[in-house]
């Protein structure tokens, strides 16, 4: 695969695909970034990942605490892969080559996709029952028309979400703000404060589940930061998406912990919109809209970045030419597969998020530890992005068994710590039932990276890097663009 300079920008239907994004096409800016990222967690689904600890029976003070330390990891974990994108130009997952070969990063390629399809579900899911709530239940029509608008939204591409989400940020933000007057207008906040209190299990499942649920985000983040122009600076693009995505996330999981709090027996959208309806204004009914619109939205960017993902590791096994076209029918694949599964699985599904978000953190935390560790840490963001686009892994190799090694160590240190609804390993249960394993994950996994890499001849692979025609320079030159040569700022250049 060779890289694609040609520019979209007078194109309607963007023509990137897994391929490096030349600073022709390069725009926006960190503003429009962060409205960008507080709009992918300003979802109603979002709710759920704050009702973890209150169906625990832990305390709205309590639950409050572990949403800030949940989001606070999460989100910086999210954010440091932002400054991957405009320094690259490379859509997230494609940058795994250089930890696991071109073949190799098939693997947390396969992961990412199965989030993303998972979330597809639990989106549409959303979507379609808040439009049923609003209407009539339409538990087939609905989940396909939605689905359908969704993926034709994605197949135009980067542009068109940047702008719906651009708008339907002001219409959220005062949804927001109604829905949170409305909380302390309708219900008895001070007895809801007592209800329940400190569960240590609760507490560590509410931090892991919001946690998880950022970096759950972290596969699609330098999809959408690539297209940020590369002379800005690092600190800028980690501020925007950390600011914009901790804002809404830990916003919209408290408003869900209330909810549930207040109404244990309904789901955390289904008990917005019963505070919104009794506060007035139909502000029930405008919350399920918004929500149907934002969620929507989201599904569109999860079908966007894990088609990018799937087509960047099918290359490596067969030439695929990055196109508009080949991008649209991976779309369209990827769409028939989350509107058929999300026909197939039960109503309660939203139920059952708290464990999708367990599950998320296994196979993800091995993979953001390793990213990481390789770009701030070993290679320190310099890196050849011809040999990256190369099908052999050109100096990356096809296979590289620091990363793989790294990936199975990581799991592999998780499963003593593990806590699910249907198993729980001894050491979880010594400890109330806490899952800790996302801990162990993330460290088991850097650790290992850290002391398989550690013979690497980094001086000889630097030399080479900067021989290749595409390539970066180190992250700490990208902060000072005014000094630092043209060709670390653009690998184009």
């Amino acid at each position: 695969m060779s890289p694609n300079e040609t520019s979209d920008s007078r194109t309607f239907i963007e023509s990137h695909s897994f391929n490096y994004v030349p600073k022709s096409d390069r725009h926006g800016s960190v503003t429009g970034q962060t409205q960008f990222w507080f709009m992918i967690n300003a979802t109603i689904i979002t709710a759920l990942a704050g009702t973890v600890g209150p169906l625990a029976g832990l305390s709205l003070q309590w639950t409050l605490i572990a949403l800030v330390i949940g989001n606070l990891i999460g989100v910086s974990f999210q954010a440091f892969h932002g400054t991957q994108g405009p320094h690259m130009g490379l859509p997230q997952m494609i940058q795994s080559r250089v930890q696991f070969g071109a073949r190799g990063a098939l693997i947390p390629i396969a992961a990412a996709a199965i989030i993303q399809i998972g979330f597809g579900i639990f989106n549409l899911q959303t979507a379609s029952q808040s439009l049923g709530n609003i209407t009539a239940p339409q538990p087939v029509l609905y989940p396909v028309v939605l689905g359908a608008a969704a993926i034709l939204t994605a197949i135009v591409g980067f542009r068109l979400i940047m702008a719906i989400e651009k708008l339907a940020s002001y219409f959220m933000v005062a949804n927001l703000l109604f829905l949170t007057i409305a909380v302390f207008a309708t219900l008895p906040m001070g007895d809801l404060m007592a209800v329940g209190g400190f569960v240590p299990a609760a507490f560590i499942a509410q931090i892991a589940a919001a946690a998880t649920y950022q970096i759950a985000l972290a596969p699609m983040i330098s999809d959408m930061t690539r297209y940020l122009p590369a002379k800005i600076g690092n600190r800028a693009v980690v501020t925007s998406v950390f600011c914009g995505t901790l804002v809404s996330a830990t916003w919209i999981e408290a408003l869900g912990a209330v909810a549930v709090t207040a109404y244990p027996d309904e789901d955390a959208v289904a008990a917005l919109a019963h505070i919104g309806n009794s506060f007035g204004f139909g502000l029930g009914t405008i919350t399920l809209t918004i929500a149907i619109v934002v969620t929507l939205a989201t599904f569109t960017q999860g079908m966007y970045s894990g088609s990018i993902a799937v087509l960047s590791g099918l290359e490596a096994f067969k030439p695929l030419k990055p196109t508009a076209r080949l991008r649209s029918i991976a779309l369209g694949v990827a769409g028939l597969v989350v509107i058929l599964a999300s026909l197939l699985v039960p109503e309660d599904i939203l139920s059952q998020f708290g464990v999708f978000l367990t599950i998320l953190g296994y196979l993800l935390i091995p993979w953001t530890a390793i990213n990481l560790t390789d770009y701030y840490l070993i290679r320190r963001g310099r890196y050849s992005i011809t040999d990256i686009l190369s099908r052999d892994g050109g100096l990356y190799g096809r296979w590289n068994s620091s990363g793989l090694t790294s990936y199975v160590i990581g799991m592999a240190v998780m499963i003593p710590f593990i806590s699910l609804p249907f198993y729980t390993s001894p050491f979880a249960a010594l400890i109330g039932g806490t899952d800790i394993s996302f801990v162990a994950g993330f460290i088991g996994a850097s650790v290992a990276y850290a002391l398989l890499t550690r013979k690497l001849d980094l001086r000889a692979e630097l030399s080479i890097v900067e021989s290749r025609p595409l390539h970066t320079g180190s992250i700490r030159k990208i902060d000072a663009p005014s000094t630092a040569p043209s060709s670390e700022l653009n690998p184009a250049n």
